[in-house]
């Protein structure tokens, strides 16, 4: 009995085993800038891949030019493969890292990964990293904003990070602008980590889609040389606070669709219109507000470049010389 069981054990053992046994070769995909290793009995994945990433370099090259430097793609076979480039991030839930400023990639394979997992994705979402860092500086790339910009580029989480943000919203889970980075710092924790690349793509989103694409892509850009902050009231007008209080302000939109599509009773909805309702007045409150600031500032403007007579220094002396003689 025991030695039957033994049997039908050796070669699932045997199969998990080679999840971790280094790999013996490597062959080689080498054209530039693309160079991608792999395992002899992945070849088929290797022509893929390297369609895959061909196919991403046209389509992001308008606005991220891949350069001369070499992009180092390599397909792991083994769990210990990916263990040695990926450190502590080499967790179950995480299928693929980037080292950008080496221009490396670093992916499992897919016989690695759970049923369901997005190859394609993952591999445009690494390589958008490496782009990103050609042409910014790691220390104003904001991490929300890198991940959110991979994720659009990519086509990753469309959908599903649409309907997790609603439900963020409602349950006041929203990540505070000042911790998003740090969201991203424990990706073991699958729900956090989930609602930081949820919340990273919507707010990219809305960037993109309230300051134009033009615009947006000139924020990304002149963070080669600036902060985020800097680039962002260069090009949009705004500060970092401003556009994270105007996407909070805009998610009831997102929320009233998730929520009535969940079906949500009469008395909900009464309670959602009246949420909708305080964030109109609120919005039309600022804009006044903001009117009365301008009105002021032109006022000041117009005292400091055009001085009354009876303000201006040099006759008031003139006069009172008048008055002495």
């Amino acid at each position: 009995m025991t030695g039957a069981i033994t049997r039908r054990l050796l070669p699932v053992l045997a199969a998990a085993l080679t999840c971790f046994l280094p790999v013996s070769s490597a062959e080689v995909i080498d054209d530039p800038p693309l160079r991608i290793t792999y395992a002899p009995d992945q070849q088929a994945l290797a022509r893929e891949s390297h369609d895959i990433l061909t196919r991403g370099l046209e389509d992001f090259g308008d606005r991220l030019p891949p350069g001369d430097q070499p992009i180092e793609v390599i397909i792991c076979s083994t769990l210990s493969e990916f263990a040695k480039h990926a450190g502590s991030l080499a967790q179950s839930n995480v299928l693929g890292i980037a080292k950008p400023d080496e221009g490396l990639i670093a992916i499992k394979a897919p016989n690695l990964t759970m049923t369901g997992s997005d190859y394609r994705g993952t591999l445009r979402h690494e390589l958008v990293h490496v782009l990103l860092a050609r042409h910014t500086s790691s220390d104003n790339l904001p991490r929300w904003l890198n991940e959110g910009v991979a994720m659009i580029l990519s086509g990753e989480y469309r959908w599903e990070s649409r309907a997790r943000v609603a439900q963020m919203y409602w349950q006041g889970r929203l990540i505070p602008y000042r911790d998003l980075l740090f969201a991203f710092l424990e990706p073991g924790k699958e729900m956090e980590f989930g609602d930081a690349y949820a919340q990273a793509l919507s707010m990219t989103r809305y960037l993109k889609d309230e300051a134009g694409e033009e615009t947006f892509w000139r924020v990304i850009h002149d963070m080669d040389s600036m902060t985020f902050g800097d680039a962002l009231r260069a090009e949009a007008g705004l500060s970092p606070a401003e556009f994270y209080e105007d996407w909070t302000s805009s998610l009831w939109t997102v929320a009233l669709v998730f929520s009535l599509v969940s079906g949500f009773s009469i008395f909900q909805v009464m309670a959602i219109l009246t949420v909708i309702a305080y964030f109109r007045k609120r919005r039309r409150g600022l804009a006044t507000v903001r009117e009365w600031e301008e009105q002021e500032q032109n006022a000041e403007d117009e005292d400091v470049s055009d001085p009354l007579p009876w303000n201006d220094p040099d006759e008031d002396e003139d006069l009172w010389e008048e008055e002495r003689n």
